[in-house]
Parts: C-alpha cells; sequence; structure tokens
C-alpha cells in the first residue's frame, strides 16, 4: 500500500465531515411560522323554536250553562272542558310548546399555532451587490467567535439581508474541538478568524456558515490564509445547495442532493499551499474539482452557494507495528488555519 491511500481516506472522511456539518452549520437558518393562526370562526346560535299551537286562555268550544260555541282566545284545538248543558266544563290541558330552543352552535376551535416553516437552503436567496464578502472588521472584541455574525449582500461593506460566520468541527464525534478565536488580521485589516486544534485522528476542519448566495456575476473567489498544516497543504470547498442532502429531520429542508453521502460532493480545490506567512489565495469557479448531485456533475458558478469550508490535514507515517507498506498512522500536530478578506473576484 502506498502512502497516498491513508491520507485520502483521510481527506475524504474530512470532506464527507465537512459536508454533513456545512449544510447544518451554512445554512441561513429555517424561517420561522408565521404566528398563532387566528382562532376558528364562532358557530352562530341556532334559531330558537317558536312555540307551536300553544293555547293559554279559555280555550274553544267551552260552554257555561246551556254552552253555546263561543270561543275564547285564540289557543288553537285545546278545550277548556267538555262543554255542556249548563256544567262548566273542566279546563283542557293547555298545549304542550312547540319545538324546544335551538341549541347554539359549537364555538369554532381556535386554529393551531403557527409551525415553523421548513424550506429549502435556497428558497431565499441574496443576490450579492458588494464583492466584499467577510473581512470581520466589524468585529468589536465583545463577543465570542461563536456570537459574531455579519450581514452580507447590500452594496455597503457588512450590510444586506443575510448573514455569515465561522465555524470549526472536531475530528470525530465526542472528540475536543477547535478553538475559535478572532485575532490579528492580514496587514492592514484589524482581525480575521482564527481555528487551532491539537489533531490526532486526521486533521482539522472549519468553514463559513450564511445564507444562500447568488454570486454569479463574480469570476470565482479570493481570500488570505496562512497556518500550519501536517502536510502544508489545505483544501478548500464551496458547498452548493444541489450538493447538499434533504435535512436528516424534515426532507422539506435542507438541500436538493438526491443521493447519498457518497454521491453529495461539493465542488473543491485540494493542494492549497498553507505556510505561517500570510498568502493570497484566488480560486475561479472552472479551476474546483465539480462536485456531484447523484448522478450529475456539478460545477460551481457561484449561485447557490450555501457555505464555504476547508479541512487541513495531517501527515500519515507507516506504522511502525506493523510490516513495511501494512498500514499508516497519523502524525499527532498543533494545527492552525487563519483566513481573512474573503471576496468575490470581480
Amino acid at each position: 500500500m502506498s502512502m497516498k491511500s491513508p491520507i485520502v481516506l483521510g481527506l475524504s472522511v474530512l470532506a464527507l465531515l465537512v459536508g454533513a456539518v456545512g449544510c447544518a452549520k451554512g445554512s441561513s437558518g429555517t424561517t420561522g411560522g408565521s404566528g398563532t393562526a387566528s382562532g376558528g370562526h364562532p358557530g352562530s346560535g341556532g334559531s330558537a323554536g317558536s312555540g307551536g299551537n300553544t293555547t293559554s286562555g279559555s280555550g274553544g268550544n267551552t260552554t257555561s250553562g246551556s254552552g253555546g260555541n263561543t270561543t275564547s282566545g285564540s289557543g288553537g284545538n285545546t278545550t277548556t272542558g267538555a262543554g255542556g248543558s249548563t256544567a262548566t266544563g273542566t279546563g283542557g290541558a293547555t298545549g304542550a310548546s312547540g319545538g324546544t330552543t335551538g341549541t347554539g352552535g359549537a364555538t369554532g376551535a381556535g386554529g393551531a399555532g403557527g409551525a415553523a416553516v421548513v424550506q429549502k437552503d435556497c428558497v431565499t436567496k441574496t443576490v450579492v451587490m458588494n464583492p466584499i464578502f467577510m473581512n470581520f472588521e466589524n468585529y468589536n472584541g465583545m463577543v465570542t467567535v461563536d456570537q459574531y455574525a455579519t450581514a452580507f449582500g447590500g452594496t455597503t461593506l457588512n450590510t444586506g439581508n443575510a448573514y455569515t460566520g465561522i465555524y470549526g468541527y472536531p475530528e470525530a464525534d465526542g472528540t475536543t474541538p477547535p478553538t475559535m478565536s478572532i485575532l490579528a488580521g492580514h496587514p492592514p485589516s484589524m482581525w480575521a478568524g482564527s481555528e487551532q486544534l491539537a489533531a490526532t485522528i486526521y486533521g482539522m476542519g472549519g468553514g463559513v456558515w450564511m445564507g444562500c448566495a447568488d454570486a454569479s456575476a463574480y469570476k470565482g473567489i479570493s481570500f488570505w490564509v496562512r497556518g500550519t498544516s501536517g502536510k502544508g497543504t489545505f483544501t478548500f470547498i464551496m458547498s452548493m445547495e444541489s450538493t447538499q442532502l434533504p435535512s436528516g429531520t424534515n426532507s422539506a429542508g435542507g438541500g436538493t442532493c438526491p443521493g447519498v453521502k457518497a454521491t453529495c460532493v461539493d465542488p473543491q480545490m485540494t493542494n492549497i499551499p498553507l505556510t505561517q506567512d500570510w498568502a493570497q489565495v484566488t480560486i475561479m469557479w472552472s479551476d474546483f474539482t465539480p462536485g456531484l448531485s447523484g448522478t450529475t456533475s456539478v460545477v460551481p458558478n457561484g449561485d447557490n452557494i450555501v457555505g464555504m469550508a476547508w479541512s487541513v490535514p495531517l501527515n500519515f507515517q507507516p506504522d511502525p507495528t506493523q510490516p513495511a507498506d501494512a498500514g499508516y498512522v497519523p502524525v499527532p500536530e498543533t494545527l492552525v488555519f487563519n483566513i481573512d478578506d474573503i471576496t468575490f473576484v470581480q
């Protein structure tokens, strides 16, 4: 087995981790519900039944004495007394009331509370009007990295209706995540994003979470980097809606890739040099290795971007406990990655 195999394996695992986390973090967030639905219309009360054939009064055909056919009252067909010659007849029973008063209709139940609206990543998309995407210069030193966010897309820097920030993730579940910070930037910049990790398994990963962006008016992306890598290189990944899987909790959200993890692959640029001195990196859309959306090749053009990410690998060496070429082990190292002045290329 050659040196190349475990390194490629390590990069592949990192890329998968980036894909999984990039969507969860990169996405702009699920839109909240529209509020509590208004209650149902109260049912209108039923009509009160009018008394039918109910009589009161002396009753018809009641006679006194010789009993004539004189009637008293308008009551229908209820008689008082049997009428007779001279006897005063016993009053007949008062007619029972007609239909009962209608029961009011049931009050409509209140509408269900507004549920969170689940949407695909790029249902809401920001057209980028300012090429400077993120330069950290509005950082005020008062918040931690996980609370830092800046707007993008507006014609004025750090304005717009979408937001972005940076994140890091551990080498594996249950391991220590990178230390994230905002430190001195590329001169004359005041600030830059930074992460650091004492890596022992594969390497370090991090990225940019963001709302969906349309940067198709630009030709590529540029940024400044410096750091420490086991191999002296890093990989930069461009996450797109079409290369991201749907949400694992609700398929109505997330990406639109119809495949599985192995066939939902973000476009990427590999083997980019990383040194301890600041260096500018420029990647045109055509420079990226195409991604995959199921069986479809995805060549980035700046549209439907939902995240950016990077992976900084460890170096690997032959396992001293195994015969030659029988296995490789990582060389533990503290990895560092700083990034600044992320800008779309005009």
